[in-house]
């Protein structure tokens, strides 16, 4: 069992993109011939455990997201096959998880989390990249190093800060 807390950390700044609206079976969605369009934002904020920090995207717009200033005892990183990634699953309470669960998994930008955070660096564009490196690099800091990988690494997850309103927040700006 680990006994590893990785600590992540809400700011007032957001990041957004423009994509593509689908329907439910993943379809795009056309007006007038064209693609719909949609902007997401997702608030930036820092992941942190045994002194290293990754950034992360946690999707904004009215999705479901983690309680602020709570602590998480029974989460667990494990590998998840849709992802080909290892992922982060907080120990919600039931409120939480009535429209779905929550997870921590790889990512580049706010649309490709609903409810969801994602990890890693961001780039010079506000991107996140290396995303499933930081994922291995999280689960061996959580004592799942040597352990095989199909086996659940038990860990704390703490939050610290609420989910802002956008019209509290700042765009990120990159600063090298």
């Amino acid at each position: 069992m680990s006994t590893a807390i990785l600590t992540y950390k809400r700011t007032d700044r957001f990041v957004k993109n423009t994509y593509a609206v689908k329907d439910k079976d993943g379809n795009p969605v056309m007006e007038g011939g064209k693609p719909a369009m949609a902007v997401a934002h997702g608030l930036v904020g820092e992941l942190w455990v045994h002194g290293l920090m990754f950034e992360t995207i946690e999707r904004m717009d009215g999705y479901m997201h983690m309680k602020g200033n709570r602590t998480y005892p029974a989460s667990a990183i494990y590998w998840h096959e849709k992802y080909k990634s290892f992922v982060i699953n907080p120990g919600l309470e039931e409120q939480e998880t009535k429209k779905g669960n929550i997870l921590m998994h790889p990512g580049s930008k706010p649309s490709h989390v609903q409810g969801c955070i994602a990890v890693g660096f961001f780039n010079a564009n506000g991107k996140l990249e290396d995303s499933k490196y930081c994922f291995d690099v999280l689960r061996d800091q959580a004592g799942g190093a040597s352990v095989p990988k199909a086996t659940p690494v038990t860990l704390t997850l703490v939050v610290e800060g609420h989910m802002p309103a956008l019209s509290a927040c700042t765009p990120w700006v990159y600063t090298a």
